[in-house]
């Protein structure tokens, strides 16, 4: 039965939208922040049931008491007052009782003064907050627990696209647990379904695919490693073993087994030339990344190696670039038609059926297949194989020499303009950008079986895979690039209709790529993800310290917003409009582990708990006993944690 809380108060104002409770003195019970409940009420021949949310809670005296005088003397004992509570309650959904059914309706009609109010729990706080009806279309996902102890859920179709997409995660550095909370979505995305199978989207989200970059250190390369926390954790007579078991409630709630993140990969930039890995601490089957000029080409990156903001405010530079950038689509566009012609003739030791290749893939094969050094073939059609070929076709270009520099006489490129290109390239090339442009070169046979790869391509396009992409120990030019770069061939293999599958990418300090105002190439192409990812399932979870630093058109592209802990002076800027009555004052106390979410289908943002990841985020935090070689079941490894 549910629990009567007060009365629907005529003290304060009642709208359709929200009014006051007020806690009757007869009763023990009291109204908290973040309680659900409802009032049962007629209007005229209509019967309602309203549920609500408590928003904000105040005490006062019931007009008996109304000078500082008044107030001394009833503390003494010899006056008399009635001191009242006052909860704001913010409607949150109204059902109408038609026949046997309750059916949701406008906020027409505001309850009546005097109506008794109840405690809302179980399946009656479902139906208030919505999440009722997207368990019944099996689109929901766990996303913490509320204070009363339920479940809380997010609703697929604004993740995925359906209705909306992208979430977005705000709050201070080391407080707000941003990164925790991130990876603990994205671990539920990829896993969720696995556990529980009635799920309209399960393999969609069973076969996604997932890309985590790593801005910090080297803390989110041992996502697939167990928490060192959680291996302390499991002492029970301890306050750790107290959380260990609140962690473990948490994870049965949400219906789910608790263990790392599997079938992960992880990218490091290149160290120097020769392609080895940069990584400081152990772990196995790391893999060094890059692009080659047949990537930047057909992807568009060659503006990514240039300061945004000089692009933005420099017309002429900017020109200059794209001058050069056509010229190097033109050839490369000759080189594939030469590609196909040869690679028709027959002549060519190719054991694979050419039909559906891509541009690309007939260009590596034909390089290949012809026995040349690629270098040689590439130059022949103007196309550099690395920087310092671009830097030297430049130098040429000044001395009128070239076919890049007769196209830059012909476009009547200011030749200082082109001095300063190739002054950029090269203190480019002294930052190690010359490091993430790789060579092609031939494999040691010829004969053609399959379409030969680079072995610095990142293998990010795999069915459930999640791949973690280095950038921490780049400057912020190389991060710029491999942002960019990620994110411009995960569109273009969308745009192509290549993979139907929901793609996710999680990058923190979003306002340093996607700042407010500039941005350049990369703001450009954060933009674009934001505005048109949608439509082909690329989810993006951004992250950042302060959101008003983001560009605006991405920050208001995001259906999920999640606030963690966050200072006042910040809180109030309209990007946390949303956040009504005392939110913004509850979002500066928040603990760790606790954050605040939204999404449309939500009357009101919520408050909600998350356990701690069972996964390492950070090289420090992790079970140093795990190793890859021996593979264990995620029920057995948590046998094995918990020492039984």
């Amino acid at each position: 039965m549910s629990e009567f809380i007060g009365t629907v108060t005529g003290l304060e104002e009642i709208n359709p939208y929200c009014f006051f409770v007020r806690v009757n003195s007869s009763y023990s019970s009291t109204v908290a922040l973040d309680q659900v409940v409802r009032v049962d009420y007629r209007w005229g021949d209509r019967e309602f049931h309203a549920y609500g949310m408590i928003t904000e809670v105040k005490a006062k005296w019931d007009g008996t008491i109304s000078t500082g005088y008044q107030e001394e003397a009833y503390n003494e004992g010899i006056y008399q007052g009635v001191p009242i509570y006052l909860g704001k309650v913010v409607v949150t959904r109204v059902l109408e009782k038609k026949g046997e059914d309750l059916v949701p309706v406008p906020y027409s009609f505001p309850p009546p003064a005097g109506e008794k109010v109840f405690v809302a729990c179980g399946e009656e706080l479902e139906v208030a907050l919505g999440f009722s009806e997207i368990r019944k279309g099996k689109r929901a996902l766990p996303c913490g627990i509320l204070p009363s102890g339920d479940v809380a859920y997010l609703d697929l179709k604004y993740i995925l696209g359906d209705n909306g997409a992208h979430i977005n995660i705000s709050g201070q550095s080391g407080v707000a647990a941003k990164t925790s909370y991130a990876t603990f979505l994205l671990w539920m995305l990829m896993n969720y379904s696995r556990y529980v199978k009635d799920n309209a989207f399960s393999n969609q989200l069973v076969n996604s695919r997932s890309l985590v970059f790593n801005v910090k250190g080297e803390s989110l390369l041992f996502l697939d490693y167990w928490n060192e926390e959680w291996k302390r954790a499991q002492k029970k007579d301890s306050e750790e073993g107290r959380q260990f078991a609140e962690w473990q409630e948490m994870f049965r709630l949400f219906e789910v087994e608790p263990h790392p993140f599997s079938e992960l990969e992880v990218y490091v930039p290149p160290r120097n030339e020769k392609g080895s890995p940069h990584i400081r601490h152990s772990r196995p089957e790391v893999k060094a990344y890059g692009w080659d000029i047949l990537d930047i080409v057909e992807l568009g990156l060659l503006p990514l190696m240039f300061d945004p903001e000089e692009l933005s405010q420099n017309p002429n530079f900017l020109l200059t670039v794209t001058v050069i950038e056509d010229f190097l689509r033109d050839q490369y566009d000759g080189l594939v038609a030469d590609a196909r012609r040869e690679l028709r003739s027959g002549s060519y030791p190719v054991k694979i059926d050419l039909q559906g290749l891509t541009d690309q893939e007939i260009v590596r094969v034909y390089l290949q297949a012809a026995g040349e050094e690629p270098r040689l073939i590439l130059e022949s059609f103007s196309l550099p194989n690395n920087l310092i070929s671009l830097i030297t076709m430049l130098r040429l270009s000044l001395e009128g020499e070239g076919k890049l520099g007769e196209e830059l006489q012909r476009e009547q490129i200011d030749p200082r303009t082109t001095l300063a290109i190739s002054r950029r390239l090269r203190a480019a090339r002294r930052t190690g950008l010359n490091l993430l442009w790789r060579d092609i070169t031939r494999l040691p046979y010829r004969e053609v079986k399959e379409v030969p790869e680079g072995g610095y391509h990142l293998r990010w396009n795999r069915p459930g895979g999640i791949s973690v992409v280095d950038i921490s120990k780049l400057t912020y030019q190389g991060q710029a690039f491999v942002v960019g770069a990620v994110l411009r061939e995960i569109m273009h293999w969308k745009e192509r209709e290549r993979l139907a599958e929901p793609v996710f990418v999680y990058l923190d300090e979003l306002n340093k790529y996607a700042p407010r105002t500039g941005g350049g190439p990369l703001g450009n192409i954060f933009r674009d993800v934001a505005e048109r990812g949608r439509s082909f399932r690329v989810v993006l979870i951004g992250a950042e310290q302060t959101a008003s630093q983001v560009d605006y058109r991405v920050i208001t592209q995001a259906a999920t917003t999640v606030v963690g802990r966050q200072k006042l002076a910040e809180l109030h800027k309209e990007e946390y409009a949303h956040l009504e009555g005392n939110l913004r004052d509850k979002a500066a106390t928040l603990l760790p582990g606790e954050v605040i979410i939204d999404q449309p289908f939500l009357r009101i943002p919520l408050t909600v708990k998350f356990p701690l990841p069972p996964w390492a985020t950070s090289e420090e935090n992790r079970e140093e006993l795990y190793r890859k070689e021996v593979v264990f079941t995620p029920e057995e490894e948590l046998k094995k944690l918990l020492g039984e």
